[in-house]
């Protein structure tokens, strides 16, 4: 008995020591982790206009949105999608909704920031607006998906089929917009 108290006093004595680790060895976890961005997005920018590029030799005919819509976030949220397929390994409700709400937290702030990011390159640099039809389409992509985060407080996997639904339906309205409507 005296042994966990003796625990508990040690442990409240070393606390702000502790306490100091943890701050360092997350402000160098996150300077590494930029660090990684830094040195991996200008490569992976550059891949991904290399594959939509007509003189490259290995040349995808597809526009540069199509495939950085499609291979971006799977590169972008490798870990999201590592940590997600763990909790769902182990199928039970809490898990599952820790998946989806895990899912939906990231791709609301990855959209939510890029999207903030991207608008204010265009207002700042002055650049030429020709992304309409992929705003349009995201933001409607947003709102289905909120909507649906909200239609309950537990997830159930038949969610995943309306969700998935969206990417796909992103895809089609993009082109739709674009191509069929020449709307830019």
């Amino acid at each position: 008995m005296e042994s966990s108290s003796n625990c508990g006093e040690n442990e409240s004595v070393g606390g702000g020591e502790s306490k100091w680790k943890s701050v360092v060895l997350c402000l160098l976890l996150l300077f590494g982790g930029v660090m990684l961005v830094t040195l991996f997005s200008d490569p992976m920018c550059d891949v991904l206009t290399a594959l939509t590029n007509s003189k490259n030799a290995s040349y995808l005919p597809l526009p540069l949105f199509y495939v950085s819509f499609i291979v971006t976030p799977f590169c972008s949220n490798a870990s999201e999608l590592v940590s997600s397929l763990i909790f769902a390994s182990k199928k039970t409700r809490e898990n599952s909704t820790m998946t989806y709400s895990q899912i939906f937290g990231a791709a609301t702030m990855n959209n939510t920031l890029c999207m903030s990011v991207f608008m204010a390159l265009v207002y700042f640099k002055q650049l030429q607006w020709i992304y309409g039809a992929e705003v349009v389409c995201i933001l409607a992509v947003q709102w289905i998906v909120g909507l649906v985060s909200l239609s309950t407080n537990t997830y159930r996997m038949w969610l995943a089929v309306p969700v998935a639904v969206t990417y796909a339906f992103c895809l089609f309205l993009v082109w739709i917009l674009e191509f069929k409507a020449g709307w830019h």
